[in-house]
């Protein structure tokens, strides 16, 4: 800090303190002063006035280590803008729009570090022959903090049977339900709960709806829905005998397939039985949904996979997995997958992942000890494996594709066996679904530590809960726009063009067609316009000094060919579109109009006049 100050010079006074009544008088420069030691010392080193600042060649652009940042300059196409006004506003919003994505690249890049904890876990001396999975979950509650330890607990009831798991979205809340009938909703982050109800029947899956006030039940016969009181509000009598579910909060759709083998889509926001598609594969034994692109995932008994959409009524893709029945199925949430790998556990003891892009080969396979029975993912990509005696936990499974990944942690259940599993948004906890109640276990480094607060806030309140539900169902997005490829929307059509204004720009001169070449050099005729529809890829076929021939027009009689008859027709198509059946029904009343008063002036049809008109 010395030297900073001293590199900054003498400090001129204040000008409003400087005294310029005799103008012959200069002010003096400062003085050194000799200490005792014989050490001169700078009277301004030691200054505070408002004017000391930070000498410029200190400035962070102009240090020689070439850590200094240029300035954001906006698009080069936002020059193109005639408007000035316009073009200022546009240009500080894309300043903005990309200091905000270097911003936001810093924070990740922060949290990412070693410095900062990074992903979080568990860190062994290999060397030494410390391995991660031989760490109990007594250890880890000894060495986390009082809050974190308190997360781990086990809720044990009698024999109720095996128990399925589901948290809300932020994870604040969570719903168990036994095979006996037993189900309860609570907060248990606050220890508070919410509903208990005794069902004295056979329930087979529970799940949260759009926030922790409804959930779904797949009872014996039917789907029940209650609220957060435990009370019932919906039967939904279509989905008959279900066995999974499955809910996409984007477009509010509850999917269900029972015994039957038909899926179902079912709109929760206004009650109504979108579609059912009959697999003809028999009753699914698993079944999962991709985050990204709200795909529904179904296993078989048969060891055969399925992907389906309510847009279509075959499979999108038909994958055989495993040599017996599918166990369970699982989608990478996390950043870095974003819903491109898959994980499938079989009855024949083999956990299996699968890449999206390339649906033909594994990417790794390897068998497990305990008969798998469930499996998940959790928000940073860890892979849990349920069967019998416990759940293990995979690391980093992507990485490699050359044998059986080490087990990253283990979670012993002597005597049990792990029906469900689900990872805790957002927190370092694992559920496990048994057949003796629920255990709550901790997995360092398995949640996601960043979240954002428009999509599912960890500390949400009423009011604030309230609004999201209001918003939700305002931009619900329709499930026309479920597909397999998520960028494919956006993208524009092929009968367009196919390509953007940007990668238009890109293209070199040799990628042109022949008008656009013309254009370019400016040797394009004054009639360009009247062919300027035509696909440049075919003129480029084309040969240079033939033009396309014209589409010739046919001269109707007169009459035939009128204005509206043509806008009919351009509007030719198979999709039905509201303005052009409102432009039809005017044609035909107009017509029926004409038809009548042709017929009354020739005196075949009779118009009354007198008071009976009114009803003719």
């Amino acid at each position: 800090m010395d030297a900073l100050l001293a590199a900054a010079g003498p400090m001129r006074p204040d000008k409003r303190k400087r005294d310029y009544r005799d103008r012959n008088t200069k002010p003096q420069a400062h003085k050194t002063v000799e200490r005792g030691d014989k050490e001169a010392v700078d009277p301004s080193t030691a200054s505070i006035l408002k004017t000391t600042r930070t000498p410029s060649s200190f400035h962070s652009r102009n240090l020689a280590s070439g850590k200094g940042k240029e300035a954001i300059k906006p698009d080069a196409s936002v020059h193109r803008i005639h408007d000035k006004k316009v073009r200022a506003k546009v240009a500080r919003q894309d300043v903005a729009a990309k200091q905000a994505a270097i911003e936001r690249a810093d924070v990740n890049e922060w949290i990412n570090t070693p410095l900062s904890g990074g992903q979080g876990g568990i860190e062994v001396d290999y060397e030494a022959g410390e391995r991660s999975w031989k760490v109990s979950q007594d250890a880890i509650v000894e060495e986390v903090g009082i809050a974190s330890s308190s997360k781990r607990f086990d809720l044990k009831f009698d024999d109720w049977g095996s128990y399925k798991v589901d948290y809300t979205r932020n994870g604040r809340h969570l719903a168990i339900a036994s095979s006996k009938g037993h189900i309860a909703t609570f907060d248990w982050q606050a220890g508070k709960l919410l509903s208990e109800i005794q069902l004295k029947e056979s329930v087979r899956d529970i799940k949260f709806l759009q926030s922790e006030s409804f959930y779904a039940v797949a009872q014996k016969k039917y789907v029940f829905i209650y609220d957060e009181n435990g009370v019932e509000l919906h039967k939904l009598k279509h989905h008959i005998d279900p066995t999974h579910m499955e809910y996409l909060p984007y477009h509010y759709l509850l999917s269900t397939v029972g015994n039957a083998g038909h899926l179902k889509y079912h709109d929760v926001s206004t009650g109504v039985m979108l579609t059912q598609i009959a697999t003809h594969l028999g009753s699914p034994s698993a079944m999962a949904q991709n985050p990204h692109s709200a795909i529904i995932h179904l296993g078989h008994a048969n060891g055969t996979m399925t992907l389906w959409s309510p847009n279509q009524t075959t499979s999108h893709v038909k994958l055989l997995a495993h040599r017996g029945p599918i166990a369970g199925i699982a989608i990478d949430p996390s950043e870095s997958s974003v819903g491109r790998y898959c994980a499938t556990a079989g009855l024949d003891g083999t956990v299996k992942l699968w890449d999206g892009r390339m649906w033909g080969k594994e990417l790794r396979s390897w068998t497990v000890r305990n008969q798998p029975a469930t499996i998940s993912y959790s928000g940073r990509g860890i892979l849990a494996v349920g069967g019998r005696t416990g759940v293990t936990t995979y690391r980093d499974v992507h990485k490699s594709s050359v044998g059986a990944p080490s087990p990253y942690l283990t979670l012993p259940l002597p005597g049990l066996s792990a029906y469900s599993t689900k990872f805790c948004p957002f927190d370092d906890i694992i559920a496990v679904g048994h057949n003796r109640g629920i255990s709550s276990l901790l997995v360092p480094g398995s949640g996601e530590a960043n979240f954002d607060s428009a999509e599912a806030d960890v500390y949400e309140t009423y009011s604030r809960r309230r609004e999201r539900d209001v918003r939700s169902v305002m931009d619900k997005i329709r499930p026309e726009l479920i597909t397999m490829d998520t960028d494919y929307l956006g993208h524009i059509s092929l009968d367009k063009g196919g390509q953007t204004h940007a990668e238009r720009e890109g293209r070199s001169f040799r990628q042109l067609g022949r008008m656009e070449r013309l254009r370019a050099t400016g040797k394009a005729d004054e009639d360009e316009d009247e062919w300027n529809g035509i696909n440049s890829a075919d003129e480029g076929d084309a040969n240079e000094g033939e033009r396309p021939a014209k589409k010739k027009v046919k001269h109707k009689q007169r009459g035939k060919g009128t204005g509206m008859k043509r806008y009919l027709a351009k509007k030719k198509k198979n999709v039905v579109d509201k303005e052009l059946l409102a432009v039809r029904d005017k044609v035909d009343a107009q017509k029926r109009a004409e038809d009548m008063e042709r017929k009354v002036a020739s005196g075949e049809v009779v118009k009354e006049t007198g008071a009976l008109a009114r009803f003719g």
